[in-house]
């Protein structure tokens, strides 16, 4: 029998969580802006964030993908791997063309014109999300490192015990749900998501603060999270009983949607304090 999920126990690791989030929130980004680059629809989603080491991380990527090396900064160490399968790469680098693909590209070598646009293509789609959805305060900067990537165990060249974390993504587009990986190390840069510095309070005079403090303490709003959602019929409906379990179409590893007086403002994830229920805030709801 499977072990209901605690909700007063946060998601499996602080680091896996907060990478999640971030991956969560660039995904929602890149789909927001592929509308504008790519003339067919095509949608990135996050489906979780796994720890493995560097060498695991490497032989579940499939044998068909590209790995794009990606330098954060000035920091060499702090970069991770991207790795696209081709017929995803070339799906993508026509769409950015202009050309409406309607199926998925037979899998062959790319061509020199290809494989040059191919840091173009991976700054665009992927990177300028990853950046506008950082979560820290410091922004970080993202390129990518070699010209036109190659097999992933020639141009990510790690221990083979490191620890890392391996996210999976699918595009979901006209011709099918497609997938791509992201391979990022424990480095320092990505195990500060683990450890985010809090956040700076606005400097106030002390009238001016009494003065809005007083105000905002006579304020109510309602506030709202909603734990997921299932689509039943009414037979099944009636049938409910004391008991009975519903799949929602929520993930555990993802944050949930908070209403402020009924408008979309936060992302959260629940928990307890102490005796009662409690949600603790992951960002603003872009």
């Amino acid at each position: 029998m499977t072990k209901p999920f605690d909700f007063r126990k946060p998601p499996p690791g602080e680091l896996d969580r907060q990478t999640a989030g971030w991956l969560n929130e660039a995904c929602y980004r890149a789909t927001v802006s592929w509308v504008k680059q790519i003339p067919y629809t095509a949608e990135l989603q996050s489906k979780g964030v796994a720890s493995v080491t560097a060498g695991d991380g490497l032989s579940a990527l499939p044998s068909d993908a590209v790995g794009f090396p990606i330098k954060a900064a000035s920091v060499i160490d702090d970069g991770f791997l991207i790795a696209i399968s081709r017929p995803l790469i070339i799906a993508l680098l026509s769409g950015l063309m202009g050309e409406k693909v309607v199926s998925l590209p037979n899998d062959r070598s790319l061509t020199i014109l290809e494989t040059s646009l191919c840091p173009y293509m991976v700054r665009e789609l992927f990177l300028a999300p990853l950046e506008t959805a950082w979560p820290l305060p410091d922004p970080v900067k993202l390129s990518v490192l070699s010209t036109g990537g190659g097999a992933p165990r020639t141009v990510w060249r790690v221990a083979a015990a490191d620890p890392s974390l391996l996210a999976t993504l699918h595009v979901l587009t006209p011709f099918g749900e497609q997938q791509c990986h992201f391979l990022l190390p424990r480095s320092q840069l990505w195990s500060r998501l683990a450890d985010p510095p809090p956040a700076k309070a606005s400097p106030h005079r002390a009238v001016e603060r009494e003065h809005i403090e007083s105000l905002v303490h006579e304020m109510k709003v309602e506030l709202d999270v909603t734990l997921g959602t299932a689509e039943l019929t009414l037979y099944d409906l009636a049938k409910l009983k004391t008991g009975d379990m519903l799949v929602l179409k929520q993930k555990v590893s993802e944050p949930l949607l908070a209403n402020v007086a009924g408008a979309p403002k936060f992302r959260v994830w629940p928990g307890a304090m102490g005796s009662h229920q409690a949600i603790q805030v992951h960002g603003a709801n872009a």
